[in-house]
């Protein structure tokens, strides 16, 4: 029994050869000249939405570094001032126990209160500072911000935070510290001119005392803050990193393997394409 096969199955046989290789060398080389494993959902249904939900994520991170920067950038700053005000309070607190030498005379006062009046104002202007972006270093409000998945921290240190409930940014002359400071001004002045006090001694070192512990808090919890920021960063940037590798894995191209394809269908296309022009010039085919 034989077979009979007809010019035109072979004409077709061959004809479909060369489309089939011509479709798979196009295939890879488009893979490897986008890079991209897959260039439309249909070619893979989960690699796409999985890899478009790693994206997500991934955005989501860069959220979260932004917001991190932000909380880093902030608590530096106020940290930085806060350190400084700290430093001046202690020495507020030397000077009060200068004051208290019961030797002083009006002329030595007056001198312990240029001093004091002297680190009030230098520590006002501290507090109603300014960073390289024109934001107040000791904002009236502050926002919190998403450091990583489930965590929130608060974006800087408020002017009430730090320097007591009363007074503003725009109106630090009201707020706690500076009264504080001020009444020991105050009570300097008054030795010196040698007249009753308005507060006692104990009132105004106690009032020193409550701001210089007011803003210890404040730059403890700054400081705890910037702890959370810092493992956030740690713990973001590993998992960043796990993203995009799984991102690169389901959507990227593999490119020994799309090299090694590319070859095996640009030869099967070169041998059908050879094959057919053979068949072209056989004298069955010049006979049709």
């Amino acid at each position: 029994m034989s077979i009979r096969i007809s010019s035109n199955q072979i004409v077709n046989a061959g004809i479909d050869s060369m489309n089939t290789a011509l479709g798979d060398a196009s295939s890879w080389q488009q893979r490897i000249s986008s890079g991209k494993n897959y260039n439309k959902a249909s070619d893979n249904v989960y690699a796409i939405s999985r890899g478009v939900e790693l994206d997500f994520d991934i955005s989501r991170l860069k959220m979260f570094k932004s917001n991190q920067a932000i909380a880093a950038h902030n608590h530096n700053n106020a940290q930085s001032q806060m350190d400084s005000i700290l430093n001046q309070l202690t020495q507020l607190k030397t000077i009060f126990i200068q004051s208290q030498n019961g030797s002083l005379n009006q002329s030595n006062f007056a001198s312990l209160a240029i001093q004091v009046t002297q680190i009030r104002d230098t520590i006002q202007s501290q507090m109603t500072a300014k960073d390289s972006t024109g934001h107040a270093i000791f904002p009236d409000q502050v926002n919190n911000v998403q450091i990583e998945p489930g965590v929130t921290v608060a974006s800087g240190i408020g002017f009430n935070n730090a320097f007591g409930v009363n007074g503003s940014f725009a109106s630090s002359q009201n707020s706690d510290i500076y009264q504080n400071i001020n009444a020991f001004v105050s009570y300097l002045t008054q030795k010196s001119q040698g007249i009753p006090t308005t507060r006692t001694a104990a009132q105004v070192s106690g009032g020193i005392d409550a701001s210089y512990t007011q803003l210890m808090q404040a730059q403890q919890t700054s400081g705890g803050i910037s702890s959370q920021v810092d493992n956030a960063q740690a713990s973001v940037t590993a998992v960043g990193a796990e993203l995009a590798a799984a991102s690169s894995a389901l959507l990227d191209t593999d490119m020994a393997e799309a090299t090694a394809a590319y070859t095996r269908s640009q030869t099967l296309l070169n041998a059908a394409q050879a094959m057919f022009a053979r068949l072209q010039q056989s004298n069955l085919f010049s006979k049709l």
